[in-house]
């Protein structure tokens, strides 16, 4: 736990560093829940969640397409349920902290900025990127992509709300290794965890605004 909360420092440090005061820039944080999938849950969405939170760093190209970086803490868990399907072997429980870096490209539907313009204030968007997620001392690259729907309600300030799905290439989250056919493992086998919750931004100032937001 200590080396978790540790590397979670360091990724803020890492977030103040990169912001210099600039008008494409934004910063904040986002908090929720997360959720795992896999063997002990097949499907339904907020199974068993648990508290997430983290840190958001946005770049935004113009008013329809960002760059995004994020990192967050999360917990995942999960039980065997006998009475809802059966699985061979060995099964149990499991409750894990995980510690998440992504990058993001995030794509407006309609025009947004955070001038507060009646026009320009609020848009649904989808996201899609990469990512890598630390867990028991191993790094597990993963997939996220997402929708979400942001606000502004007044100058500068941005909130949000945000579904968010990451593809993993392991099948080890919960501890639980089923049997399969090697040909499908990664299509079949594999673990997901989601994130589930809001998001406040701040744009940093500047003393003249970029011409994309003018």
């Amino acid at each position: 736990m200590g080396k978790q909360i540790l590397t979670l420092l360091s990724s803020i440090f890492i977030f103040l560093g990169l912001c210099t005061a600039q008008e494409r820039k934004d910063i904040g944080i986002q908090v929720g829940g997360s959720y795992y999938m896999g063997d002990y849950n097949q499907g339904a969405p907020m199974y068993h969640p648990s508290p997430s939170f983290g840190l958001v760093f946005r770049y935004n190209l113009n008013k329809y397409y960002s760059f995004r970086l994020s990192a967050s803490y999360n917990s995942l868990k999960g039980a065997y349920a006998v009475s809802s399907y059966y699985l061979p072997g060995v099964t149990g429980s499991f409750s894990k902290q995980l510690i998440d870096v992504n990058g993001l490209c995030e794509m407006n539907f309609m025009s947004f900025n955070t001038k507060h313009l009646s026009k320009d204030n609020f848009s649904p968007y989808i996201i899609l990127g990469v990512g890598g997620a630390y867990l028991e001392g191993k790094v597990i690259p993963h997939l996220p992509f997402g929708i979400g729907i942001k606000y502004c309600p007044i100058p500068r300030i941005m909130v949000g709300c945000e579904w968010r799905l990451s593809k993993t290439f392991t099948d080890s989250i919960d501890d639980y290794n089923n049997v399969y056919e090697g040909s499908k493992a990664i299509f079949n086998n594999n673990d997901w965890f989601s994130f589930v919750g809001f998001y406040v931004t701040f744009r940093l100032n500047k003393n003249s605004t970029c011409p994309v937001y003018k």
